[in-house]
């Protein structure tokens, strides 16, 4: 089993702390950057893309779509959870659009484990597929 390298993008470092403590408790996941805005997020991929990032929609500068736009071109094997306090058909839309799974930030805890164990057996499917 490999352990998914995984970026944290959040704009406020109390959560940014509090969701890298909850999601390193998985043995599957390696936290290996995090950033607080979408543009320091790109310059610190480019030297190693991620296989998951978790990303705040609403950032300060770029937001967390557009983010996903530019890593889905750049790195179309990085899979991105999109993670908001904003709740809305607007959000889940866009998310869905990208192809990427979306959960609001009041049912992290709930929620945040299942993601994980698709986007899990998502990223392992490409890494068998690179390993061919």
């Amino acid at each position: 089993m490999h352990r998914l390298r995984t970026l944290v993008l959040d704009d406020h470092p109390t959560f940014r702390k509090s969701l890298r403590n909850l999601i390193s408790r998985y043995d599957f996941i390696q936290v290996t950057n995090e950033a607080d805005s979408a543009e320091e997020a790109l310059k610190v991929v480019e030297k190693r893309p991620p296989h998951l990032a978790i990303v705040d929609i609403h950032l300060k500068g770029m937001n967390g779509f557009d983010f996903a736009r530019i890593m889905k071109e750049r790195f179309p094997q990085t899979q991105v959870v999109f993670i908001t306090l904003y709740d809305n058909s607007s959000n889940m839309s866009e998310a869905a659009r990208l192809g990427f799974p979306y959960v609001p930030k009041e049912s992290l805890l709930e929620k945040l484990p299942l993601v994980l164990e698709e986007v899990k057996k998502k990223v392992e499917a490409i890494l068998r597929e690179y390993d061919k």
